[in-house]
């Protein structure tokens, strides 16, 4: 590759069908096209790919993928096999998209999580005791709140038609009713705050330290502690991961992670697209020294 710095790059961006018309990667996109690099947004399911014939990738300098699909994941390998610098890498992507094996990576790193279980529906339904409820299931490759149901009692297993062999069953933890996200950009990292997929139907508020959750329920971003930057760090680092988020929640006892995802909206983050820009940029630069 060996670009220089003033050189305008050639930059492809896998995106999955449903994340094209969102702010991610769209913004980002825009603002390494108004800085004079070539960017050419890929839908890997609109074009027909022969294998072995690498065509597709001929003069790109770098490979950013939006999405945890199977054609996006495939297609990062095929990147990666030919030596192309990818962001993020397959690799990270696949140890966030499976929930279960990410929450497995999360309990041996020492993260603070609620408590998670694995196993098939009938099983837990008999296992669990009132201790343990309610419960949040998540489909082990769910994403953006799908699939999400929440069990208060044991009765309510009898009532639930889960379309999987398995669940994930995660201790809900209702907290204040608002989500902490944090986002990571390389080393750089942001707390945002959110309300709750949970609770949007109840718009009451409740004052918080470092600013004042606008009445729209929109996000706010938060002073950034030593202890939220190290958690957001520590990680991204487990799981390889250059641009990703974290989804916490405050309780009584403390920060409890529920789970990491790749490359998220950024929302609430100031400029999120000029910074994503500015990384996929130093990260091309970079990988053309090396």
């Amino acid at each position: 590759m060996n670009k220089t710095t003033t050189c305008p790059l050639h930059i492809g961006v896998l995106v999955e069908q449903r994340y094209k018309a969102q702010a991610q990667p769209a913004m980002m996109v825009a603002a390494l096209r108004a800085r004079g690099h070539q960017v050419a947004v890929i839908d890997p399911q609109a074009e027909i790919y022969e294998m072995g014939n690498d065509a597709w990738l001929d003069g790109f300098d770098v490979i950013v993928g939006r999405g945890r699909s199977w054609a996006v994941l495939c297609l990062l390998s095929w990147a990666e096999a030919r030596a192309l610098p990818t962001i993020n890498r397959r690799s990270a992507i696949a140890a966030v998209h499976n929930k279960a094996e990410m929450s497995v990576t999360l309990a041996a790193g020492k993260i603070p999580t609620p408590q998670t279980f694995f196993s098939s529906v009938e099983h837990l339904a008999s296992k669990m005791n009132g201790a343990n409820y309610p419960l949040i299931l998540k489909p082990i490759f769910g994403d953006n709140c799908r699939g999400l149901r929440v069990v208060h009692a044991r009765e309510e297993f009898d009532q639930l038609q889960w379309p999987e062999p398995v669940a994930l069953a995660q201790r809900y933890l209702s907290g204040d009713a608002y989500d902490l996200k944090l986002y990571g950009i390389g080393d750089e990292i942001w707390a945002v705050r959110k309300l709750s997929p949970f609770h949007r139907q109840r718009r009451e508020r409740t004052p918080f330290s470092g600013g004042r959750l606008g009445d729209d329920g929109q996000a706010e971003l938060l002073p950034l502690s030593p202890e939220l930057e190290e958690l957001g760090r520590r990680c991204g680092a487990l799981f390889g991961l250059d641009l990703y988020g974290v989804d916490c929640i405050q309780t009584p006892d403390g920060l409890s992670v529920i789970e990491v995802n790749e490359f998220p909206n950024y929302t609430g983050v100031p400029d999120a697209g000029e910074r994503l820009a500015d990384y996929v940029v130093r990260r091309a630069r970079e990988e053309s020294e090396a």
